[in-house]
């Protein structure tokens, strides 16, 4: 039984490994501190590099020329007398060699060492004559062929520059100075400046990364509120929410508005589903209740034929009713979601009024007659299949509630530079309190309109204040009852 529970603990501690693991893979800020660390890295390794070759190249240079500056100066502290009596016996710590047929004079000076350079005289048969060269014993056979500056490496790894300069002058022909200094100086300086880098530049990366996670992850704060309202949103049922961050950088702000405008669609698209689903099983119940009716009393036992097709009249126009208002109601939806599928472009307002009217007068209307008075060359910026389907509304209202051998108008003209389209007819009329609301979805205003026999699904007053919200216009109404109605479409001056 312990078994099993360990088991079944360590398994529980290595899913959260895991998850961590994935977490901590899939981190922003680890990534971004990671690949940072390791430019810096490869930055430093290559800096180390460059900076080495630079400081190795600059040394040498400068140890050369001590080598040949010291070198140079020993030339000059050499003389050849051939009688004796004509030295300086002033400087006693002078050096007296005998040379040929005379005497070479050299200064004490010549053993001095100027920045650890040591310089010797030399026969051209390698014979050392005067000074000091640390590794004369080594070089015994190194020839003197021409002044030159080379670079010489002892068995042991010690490297040296070595500078054979000849002497002028036919009394020292065959004379050599041979200057050596060991490089180890110089090896000794990148060593203590490669040892100093080793201990600060690897505390001053790791500053620079500590500085840099803290940053990106101050900087990813935002990022992380976001996360968690649009977490907090998808858990709960409040859409109406929205991300808040405050002042941040114009990248973060941009995210956050995004995020907002996408809940805000997401909370259009939620609420338009919910009405939809509201309004059509609202709407669809009448009608399915008579369609269950009407098939009921068909089927409760054998009816002359006459009864059945009753029966199969008013469930066809159920059928239809429902069809149209499931039509309308998508239509509604879809001009409501997805305005931009209904582009403004500059059209010919005058044309689209005198052909929807042309159009709708060839429907038969029992007894109506309708009549246009179009003002020639107007134009509008809009839809045209909106702008059409807005006229056909009014129309067809009109058609509906108009009295018998009633007329209707349409006019269209500007006034005031404004442009404004109606339609006018001589009905039943709307009472003043049911008109700030006939334009709601589904409203039906007072009894006398409600019990007129007319089909239609409620959404057309609402389409059309819909459409003229699309093109930044209004619609409004005039009525008296028993008198008729004139419906107002009154568009905005920059749409001329």
């Amino acid at each position: 039984m312990n078994g099993r529970k360990c088991a079944a603990l360590v398994s529980g501690i290595s899913e959260r490994g895991k998850k961590l693991k994935i977490k901590f893979r899939k981190s922003i800020t680890f990534r971004i501190t990671g690949w940072l660390f390791l430019v810096m890295t490869v930055l430093m390794i290559m800096t180390f590099a460059v900076f080495r070759l630079v400081s190795v190249s600059v040394l040498q240079k400068t140890i050369r020329g001590y080598l040949l500056s010291s070198v140079n100066e020993n030339t000059n502290r050499i003389a050849f007398y051939q009688d004796k009596a004509r030295m300086d016996d002033n400087d006693l710590n002078d050096v007296y060699i005998r040379y040929k047929d005379g005497w070479l004079e050299i200064d004490d000076d010549f053993l001095d060492e100027i920045n650890d350079v040591q310089s010797a005289l030399y026969t051209s048969d390698g014979t050392m004559l005067y000074g000091k060269n640390p590794i004369a014993r080594v070089m015994e056979k190194e020839s003197f062929t021409a002044s030159r500056v080379y670079r010489y490496e002892t068995s042991d790894g010690n490297r040296y520059f070595v500078y054979d300069r000849k002497l002028n002058g036919a009394a020292m022909q065959g004379l050599w100075i041979r200057g050596v200094v060991p490089l180890r100086a110089e090896e000794r300086q990148i060593g203590d400046i490669f040892r100093t880098s080793m201990i600060f530049v690897p505390v001053l990366l790791l500053a620079g990364i500590a500085v840099t996670y803290v940053t990106v992850r101050q900087s990813l704060m935002p990022v992380r509120r976001i996360e968690q309202t649009a977490s907090e949103i998808s858990r709960g049922t409040d859409l109406a929410r929205r991300i808040e961050i405050g002042e941040v950088d114009a990248e973060l702000s941009d995210l956050a508005e995004a995020f907002n405008g996408m809940l805000d669609r997401l909370e259009r698209s939620f609420e338009a589903e919910q009405r939809f689903t509201s309004d059509a099983s609202h709407e669809l119940r009448t009608p399915m209740a008579v369609i269950l009716n009407q098939t009921e009393l068909a089927l409760e036992k054998d009816r002359q034929p006459e009864e059945y097709r009753r029966a199969l009249s008013v469930i066809l126009r159920q059928g239809r009713r429902m069809q149209a208002l499931i039509a309308s109601m998508l239509d509604y939806t879809r001009m409501e979601m997805r305005p931009e599928n209904y582009p403004l472009t500059d059209l010919d307002l005058s044309e689209l009024a005198d052909s929807t009217v042309r159009d709708m007068a060839l429907i038969p209307t029992p007894s109506m007659t309708l009549t246009a008075e179009i003002q020639p060359g107007v134009r509008t910026c809009g839809n045209r299949l909106l702008l059409e389907r807005a006229l056909q509304n009014l129309i067809d209202n009109a058609c509906k509630y108009g009295k018998e051998e009633g007329n209707i108008l349409v006019r269209l003209e500007t006034r005031d530079k404004k442009v404004i389209l109606s339609v006018s007819d001589d009905g039943i009329g709307i009472c003043a309190e049911d008109q700030p609301r006939i334009f709601e979805r589904f409203y039906r205003a007072d009894s006398s309109r409600s019990s007129r026999n007319v089909f239609g699904a409620g959404l057309g007053l609402s389409m059309v204040r819909k459409i003229m919200e699309i093109h930044g216009g209004t619609v409004s109404v005039e009525s008296l009852p028993g008198e008729g109605s004139t419906f107002y479409l009154n568009f905005p001056d920059n749409n001329r």
